[in-house]
């Protein structure tokens, strides 16, 4: 799709979480915005540190979510009108299970967007504590 793809990322930082999960959590929120991109597009993804939270954004160019819509995105089966008339794949449960794991590991999601311009997720995920760091660093 040539869509390019952006990283800026602070490799420094460190959540406590089920590796697996947040690879499920990640592959999915940047799949959707490959997904969702139109040709020749964006996919800009960042991490960096805010306050106790490493903040993840996942940001595209993509054709975007109505502003009405947004408060049904993290529902199971719920999918844009016009993504369903497109037969774009998908069955709903994606962005649910992303919300969930984000909830498992104590953090926060939110999203967003704006038709035509594209959608920003972005995960809050508490930072491991500078003492466990230090314990998991010195054992």
């Amino acid at each position: 799709k040539e869509i390019e793809l952006k990283c800026e990322l602070d490799c420094r930082l460190l959540v406590k979480g089920d590796a697996s999960q947040l690879n499920r959590l990640f592959s999915n929120l940047l799949g959707n915005a490959i997904k969702y991109t139109e040709r020749g597009g964006e996919v800009n993804l960042s991490l960096a540190k805010s306050k106790q939270n490493a903040v993840i954004a996942i940001q595209d160019t993509g054709i975007g979510i109505a502003r009405e819509n947004l408060s049904y995105v993290f529902q199971r089966f719920w999918r844009d009108e016009r993504v369903r008339k497109q037969k774009t794949e998908g069955s709903g449960l994606g962005l649910a299970i992303a919300k969930t794991i984000v909830k498992k590991h104590q953090g926060k999601i939110t999203v967003e967007s704006e038709l035509g311009l594209g959608t920003c997720f972005k995960v809050y995920l508490p930072l491991v504590k500078e003492k466990e760091r230090k314990e998991r660093v010195s054992s």
